[in-house]
């Protein structure tokens, strides 16, 4: 699979990495498993960061979530790189 997970002052946790893993097999499919996404969540001052980062196509995508609720930062970040790579696929099937 081609996701690449990266924590910061966070522990690291498989309960986590399964998550990122599930919510992800969209994305995943979307992209014909195709490009590897590097994810990065961090910890600072009992916030979570989760920055998505993506080569889509020689196109950079960048999607950051902020939360308090580490899930629920996961789930922001996952759904705004999911509406910019459909956007991109989409404008690229119009070229």
């Amino acid at each position: 699979m081609s996701i690449h997970l990266t924590f910061t002052h966070i522990k690291q946790s498989e309960a986590v990495e399964e998550h990122i893993t599930d919510i992800m097999a969209e994305l995943l499919k979307i992209t014909d498993n195709k490009f590897p996404f590097h994810i990065n969540l961090t910890k600072e001052n009992e916030e979570h960061s989760v920055t998505i980062n993506c080569n889509y196509k020689n196109k950079p995508l960048v999607s950051k979530a902020n939360h308090e609720n580490l899930y629920k930062a996961i789930a922001k970040s996952v759904d705004t790189m999911k509406t910019q790579v459909i956007k991109k696929t989409d404008k690229l099937k119009h070229v």
